[in-house]
């Protein structure tokens, strides 16, 4: 299994979701972030003047899938996420040793699923 964790302009946020759930991805975690980062959106500053250069607003996605998946998802995160200017975001991809439900024990691609 792997953990795919994407940073996206907050514009761009739903699109990315609605196209993820239209292929069957419906567990991910989605939080609103300030990034400092130099790949951030120069034109979503927001802070005090002394930090205005260093945060921007940004949606973190972060959801767990099957390796055979990662390719697909990415695909679906970039195609609706890109604008074509700087701070359209990042996508990192980790792997994931073991996934295990806390109700019901289950372990695996079976944790995943809905039943909790």
């Amino acid at each position: 299994m792997k953990e795919i964790t994407a940073y996206l302009r907050p514009d761009r946020a739903d699109d990315v979701i609605r196209a993820l759930e239209e292929v069957g991805v419906s567990g991910m975690t989605v939080i609103d972030v300030a990034a400092m980062a130099g790949w951030a959106d120069p034109r979503a500053k927001r802070y005090s003047t002394r930090y205005t250069a260093r945060y921007c607003q940004v949606v973190k996605l972060e959801m767990i899938c099957s390796a055979e998946e990662v390719e697909s998802v990415v695909e679906i995160i970039r195609r609706e996420g890109y604008t074509g200017h700087r701070g359209d975001g990042k996508i990192f991809i980790s792997g994931v040793d073991r996934a295990i439900s806390i109700r019901t024990g289950q372990e695996g691609r079976a944790a995943l699923q809905a039943s909790d």
